[in-house]
């Protein structure tokens, strides 16, 4: 399989500056680049500039390859995002090790998704994909923090917490709305894998749906004159589409993190080994009972197989007439299934003799004693 890499970049809050449409330019001589997004396929080669200068610029940035790797990072404003918001999430690992880190990137703090399978190879395709994505980054700046609990989740290995020693290490806040995915969410399981076990637990304790955004009329009341005068000025100088995020994000209450349950990753882990042993032992009866009916049905088959044996010999010898590969192929297995239905009913010998009488009778046509030959 050719190697094949996807990287994007785009650009949400607004179009990028001169100085950020050069470089983006100079980072290849065969991408698509716009001041709203940077996009490039290689299947030779690979990117030669630097991710983090283009996320000065850019807002988003969305990577793939085959060899089974997936990024996402978002670039978000000052402030949107608190260093104490988003640590509980954080294991302390470097980037392409943990699926969640975080730097700061002058005023702009970056949320990385990262994720790396050991001896994985994929067929995944990068296009479309980050237009899918874009709305974690306003989901994250106005404080819905799913995305960041399973990318946490995503590095949780219950079997990893089974010592009650560890009892006193609290899991992150469960952010409210596991059980109401997004569609931009359940794209991002599909390139951040999360155990369903341990999603199933989480939204267990998920403390109800995503909080309703409050009516814009309502936050414009409440806004001081003088704050609403330096919006209306900043819209004057072309700063309109980053006023109205702005004033999207106010609409939303911003969670509290003490809100949710208080639980330990024993409990947590605990909970889901219980959960994976029930869908188990569920998936090994329901595939228990799907081989009870399919041998059940199989056994009605043969048996009619066996009422209706001679007009079957009878249609054998009619393909084999037809001397083509095709009929020779569909005589083949009738056979077979005259043979089971023999052994199913005790009656082989008498089979094996007319097989023989058949063999005998077309001696001279190797294309079809090539079929049967091991029946």
């Amino acid at each position: 399989m050719s190697e094949y890499q996807y990287y994007e970049f785009a650009a949400i809050d607004g179009p990028i500056s001169d100085e950020g449409l050069n470089y983006a330019k100079g980072c290849s001589s065969r991408a698509e680049v716009s001041r709203l997004s940077w996009r490039n396929v290689y299947h030779f080669g690979s990117f030669k500039g630097s991710e983090a200068t283009l996320l000065k610029y850019y807002d988003a940035h969305f990577f793939i390859a085959n060899w089974a790797t997936a990024r996402l990072v978002l670039a978000l404003p000052e402030g949107c995002l608190s260093a104490e918001a988003i640590e509980p999430y954080l294991r302390g690992g470097d980037q392409y090790e943990d699926t969640l880190t975080t730097k700061q990137l002058g005023n702009r703090r970056l949320v990385w998704f990262e994720h790396n399978e050991d001896g994985g190879w994929w067929d995944k395709q990068g296009e479309g994909v980050l237009d899918r994505l874009l709305p974690i980054r306003e989901d994250l700046i106005r404080g819905d923090h799913r995305s960041l609990f399973l990318a946490w989740l995503a590095d949780f290995d219950p079997d990893e917490w089974t010592d009650p020693a560890d009892e006193g290490v609290l899991m992150p806040p469960i952010p409210a709305g596991l059980n109401r995915l997004t569609t931009a969410l359940t794209v991002f399981l599909k390139h951040f894998a999360v155990d369903p076990d341990a999603l199933t637990v989480a939204a267990e304790f998920s403390p109800g749906p995503p909080p309703e955004p409050i009516p814009i009329s309502e936050v414009l009341e409440e806004m001081p004159v003088a704050q609403m005068r330096t919006l209306l000025e900043r819209v004057a100088d072309g700063e309109g589409s980053s006023v109205m995020a702005e004033l999207n994000r106010l609409t939303y209450t911003q969670p509290d993190p003490s809100s949710g349950p208080s639980l330990s990753c024993v409990e947590f882990a605990s909970r889901i080994l219980k959960v994976r042993r029930a869908r188990l032992d569920q998936e090994a009866e329901s595939a228990r009972e799907r081989r009870q009916r399919q041998a059940e049905a199989r056994r009605q088959h043969l048996a009619a197989v066996m009422q209706r044996a001679d007009a079957i010999w009878t249609r054998v010898e009619e393909l084999v007439d037809q001397r083509t590969s095709a009929a020779y192929d569909e005589a083949a297995t009738k056979l077979e299934e005259l043979r089971d239905a023999h052994v199913q009913e005790g009656a082989t010998p008498g089979f094996q003799e007319r097989l023989a009488a058949f063999r005998e009778q077309h001696r001279r046509r190797p294309g079809v004693l090539g079929r049967i030959k091991n029946l």
